[in-house]
């Protein structure tokens, strides 16, 4: 089966062969490459062509032909190299155990992997990655973050700097299992039972590949067994002779990536989304509009919400719109109460959204954005692809943020189905 898709005006090729009837399994076990002698990629010379021996099975486990361990000498050194496999394959071992390898392109039937080219991201992962796992044999030594169940950006936060923190004093980091993760099994009155959760663990690892070795396990309360999880320092990490920064924005989005690799099944879902899900043009620009909780800020700190009006004057520009939004459930205003960010309670939907909304905005070379750590998130993705040519405007900018009459914006979003009613009743007359 031979496919070709067209990214940015370069064609890749996509390639599974069947495995043929009694076919020697140590043939099966050998990667196959190929040099593409009129591959129009300036980059990309070599395709891995790997057997699919699972006869279009359609589940999700290894075949049992092909085991992770039979992969793991297969490591080609070279950044030309990708390695292609079909979506009726699971990866996650074998991504677990490349941390110098990244995502690359998929289409409907393969999935892509290719050798990390930046070579301070690629020692930062190895680096991450030896502590994490080949030296990680004392676990008793190891230390614990617990997740925040804040936001998205917050949590990683955390998450982040517990991983910088593990290549800075070559001890194993790991999250505890003290509270479930609210983006995997809610929490407060909205906590899931196992039946509804994303996954029997109820923490990250539902969705994204294993940091360590090391077991999860509970730590005795909510402190850290590592300085004080709530001192984000930056004390400078040095490998190979070469520093690193946790707050350098670069550095912050690599540990991100890394964290948050995607099992298999999940970047299939996010594949499909971001197929079906918003018929994207460019040039665009990304708006996020921040509600949800941050009225509940207590101590005059309270955050005010902005009209739609406001982040579209933000914007500065007056031409027609062409708007592309997601169909989604959302809380209208504050409606979800504190800290609760996933309207649908559907745990596996909210995340491919979350990684769908991250995947697609790079495309975009501008947003409009309020204070939002997520927004953080998005715009150091953007920042990934477009570097300084990238345009931020803040619907804040020259405004009170907080204050105690921040309520007063309270019905904003509240008062939106009503105006779309009105409309839509003149439009009958």
């Amino acid at each position: 089966m031979l496919e070709h898709m067209t990214v940015n005006h370069l064609t890749f090729l996509y390639v599974a062969n069947l495995a043929k009837e009694g076919q020697k399994k140590e043939e099966l076990q050998q990667p196959k490459t190929m040099v593409l002698e009129n591959e129009t990629s300036a980059t990309i010379r070599k395709i891995t062509f790997l057997y699919d021996i699972a006869n279009n099975d359609t589940s999700t486990e290894e075949p049992s032909e092909l085991t992770a361990d039979s992969l793991f000498t297969f490591d080609d050194d070279t950044t030309d190299t990708v390695v292609c496999w079909p979506w009726s394959f699971s990866s996650d071992e074998w991504w677990t155990h490349h941390p110098t390898w990244k995502r690359s392109h998929a289409n409907d039937t393969h999935y892509c992997y290719q050798k990390i080219q930046n070579e301070r991201q690629a020692a930062l992962y190895q680096s991450i990655y030896d502590v994490q796992f080949r030296h990680a044999g004392d676990c008793q030594n190891m230390f614990r973050r617990h997740m925040w169940s804040s936001g998205m950006g917050a949590d990683f936060t955390n998450v982040n700097h517990g991983l910088y923190q593990a290549a800075q004093f070559q001890r194993p980091f790991q999250i505890s299992d003290f509270y479930p993760w609210h983006y995997a099994a809610g929490k407060g009155e909205n906590l899931a039972n196992e039946s509804m959760a994303a996954c029997p663990s109820r923490d990250m690892y539902c969705f994204f590949l294993p940091l360590t070795k090391c077991p999860v396990g509970e730590v005795s309360s909510e402190n850290e067994t590592l300085g004080n999880a709530f001192h984000f320092g930056d004390t400078p990490l040095t490998i190979h002779n070469d520093t690193y920064h946790v707050w350098d924005s670069k550095v912050y989005q690599w540990i991100f990536e890394y964290a948050t690799r995607p099992q298999t099944w999940l970047w299939h879902k996010v594949y499909e989304y971001t197929q079906t899900r918003l018929n994207l043009t460019t040039p665009c620009m990304v708006m996020h509009v921040r509600r949800a909780d941050v009225l509940g800020h207590v101590g005059g700190v309270a955050r005010r919400y902005f009209s739609i009006a406001e982040y579209v004057n933000a914007s500065q520009r007056v031409p027609t719109f062409n708007w592309m939004y997601i169909r989604r459930k959302r809380y209208k205003a504050n409606e979800g109460g504190w800290e609760q960010q996933t309207p649908s309670q559907d745990y596996v939907f909210e995340m491919t959204t979350l990684l769908s909304i991250l995947e697609m905005a790079p495309q975009c070379s501008a947003i409009v954005h309020g204070p939002s750590v997520f927004a953080d998130l998005v715009i150091r993705s953007m920042e990934s692809k477009h570097g300084t040519n990238l345009t931020i405007a803040r619907v804040e900018e020259g405004l009170v943020v907080h204050g105690s009459d921040s309520l007063e914006s309270l019905n904003i979003s509240k008062e939106y189905p009503q105006i779309e009613e009105q409309r839509r009743l003149r439009k009958k007359r």
